[in-house]
């Protein structure tokens, strides 16, 4: 069985009044692959926050490696080996791919001088920990969707990730970008890496996930083993409502007949 990695309980989140998260509870473990899925304003976003120490939890409790935490502070998450990919990657397209999978290895070194052997080197490193395939001296700005988010991967790994967490990580990719990045996931859960893949797209879940989670209005409404669940059960988990899966066929208006004057 995988060792325990991430566990939230009956965490509850408000703002203003409103109440994002409703004792939500969540285990994430290692080399196990698991899709948070659910409707905008579920409450998908806040947890994320809560996990990665950006928003503090109004009450519950968060365990990492069986280590009960009064709080979690961004820091806390980062050296727990917890990342995560937002949609807008937090990459400079104004510099190289080196310098930005390099940049955050020299800021917590403290670096006044810049050694660009060693930036080249470290950068390196990153892209074969993933097997990526990138120019170094390529513009960031230049580069697509799919080969920034590669970037964005391979610096989390470099960053001895033992979490990724990937915030919709498919929403601009084509079908062929979308296989290699299922291939670099799964590269991912061989080395113990726990995902947690956060997407609308239910064919995609279906296929990636090991374990699916659905939430609705703030609550955890189904946890299930992705074989035991398919398309209509998450629909009808993340609306409350069963969606028709059936086509209608294109009625054109009759022809109103054309009046002589």
């Amino acid at each position: 069985m995988a060792a325990e990695l991430l566990r939230l309980e009956q965490i509850v989140k408000s703002f203003a009044g409103v109440q994002a998260l409703k004792g939500v509870d969540l285990t994430l473990n290692s080399g196990e692959i698991t899709c948070l899925v659910g409707e905008n304003g579920c409450g998908k976003s806040t947890l994320i926050k809560i996990m990665s120490g950006v928003y503090q939890a109004d009450s519950g409790r968060i365990t990492i490696d069986d280590h009960p935490l009064a709080h979690l502070h961004p820091i806390d998450s980062i050296r727990a080996g917890i990342q995560v990919i937002y949609q807008d990657f937090a990459l400079f397209p104004n510099m190289t791919v080196a310098e930005n999978l390099a940049l955050n290895h020299q800021l917590s070194a403290r670096k006044h001088l810049v050694n660009w052997r060693e930036i080249r080197a470290i950068a390196r490193e990153a892209l074969q920990r993933t097997e990526v395939d990138l120019p170094l001296d390529a513009l960031v700005g230049d580069l697509g969707v799919a080969d920034k988010q590669l970037i964005a991967i391979s610096r989390a790994i470099l960053q001895d990730a033992r979490l990724v967490v990937m915030d919709e990580p498919t929403t601009a990719l084509t079908e062929k970008e979308v296989t290699a990045l299922f291939k670099i996931v799964h590269n991912l859960q061989s080395k113990g890496i726990a995902i947690l893949f956060v997407s609308h797209k239910l064919n995609e879940v279906l296929e990636i996930a090991e374990r699916v989670v659905v939430m609705r209005n703030g609550e955890k409404v189904l946890e299930m083993p992705v074989a035991e669940v398919d398309a209509r059960k998450i629909g009808y988990a993340m609306t409350g409502r069963e969606i028709g899966e059936g086509y209608y066929e294109y009625q054109p208006a009759p022809m109103k007949p054309h009046s002589c004057k």
